[in-house]
């Protein structure tokens, strides 16, 4: 999934798992959100051997409690890459059980691969798989089709789990006043085209 520092994610974001580690979470005692992180964060990988469970030692007693929750950041296949990061997530998923997984911008879609790893064998189980997560929060702004980011035309949101999901238009103010974004579509599946 990339080598380095790029490993498991888009070059945007490589940085910000060791900016996670390294930020004060004022949680030490007499701070601000004392007790609240503590040492209940764990970093990790995608994977099965990232999950950890309940450890005892010899007496019975908890040595290292269970991870509850597995918070990944943006989980994608990546053009050209020799492997899908499907097996691996699916794996971890396995393991995790009844925990809950929250997957933050993930692209699970289907990629050329170089090697054709992800040609059409077991294409329908990665695309099952990918569909087997519900989206409880999503926003994306709209460009026009390419590399660029500019201008941005609109964007694409799903407020929560109960929400529809609403393709807005991004309209100018006159006078060069500022911008507004207008709902135009509104729907209960994800809105595709133009």
């Amino acid at each position: 999934m990339g080598v380095g520092i790029f490993t498991g994610t888009p070059k945007q974001l490589n940085g910000v798992s060791t900016l996670l580690q390294r930020m004060d979470w004022q949680s030490n005692a007499g701070e601000e959100n004392e007790g609240m992180v503590g040492d209940y964060v764990n970093f990790g990988a995608i994977g099965k051997d990232h999950v950890v469970n309940t450890q005892y030692d010899d007496k019975g007693e908890v040595v290292q409690h269970q991870d509850d929750v597995f918070l990944l950041l943006c989980p994608q296949n990546m053009v050209g890459i020799e492997s899908s990061i499907i097996p691996n997530l699916s794996e971890m998923v396995e393991a995790a059980g009844d925990r809950p997984v929250i997957l933050l911008n993930p692209d699970l879609t289907d990629k050329v691969s170089s090697q054709g790893q992800q040609s059409v064998r077991g294409r329908q189980d990665r695309i099952t798989f990918a569909n087997s997560f519900d989206t409880v929060f999503h926003f994306a702004n709209i460009y026009v089709s390419g590399t660029s980011y500019f201008p941005i035309l609109g964007a694409l949101t799903k407020l929560n789990v109960r929400e529809p999901w609403v393709a807005h238009q991004r309209r100018d103010f006159k006078d060069g006043g500022g911008e507004i974004y207008v709902p135009i579509v509104s729907d209960e599946d994800r809105i595709e085209g133009e």
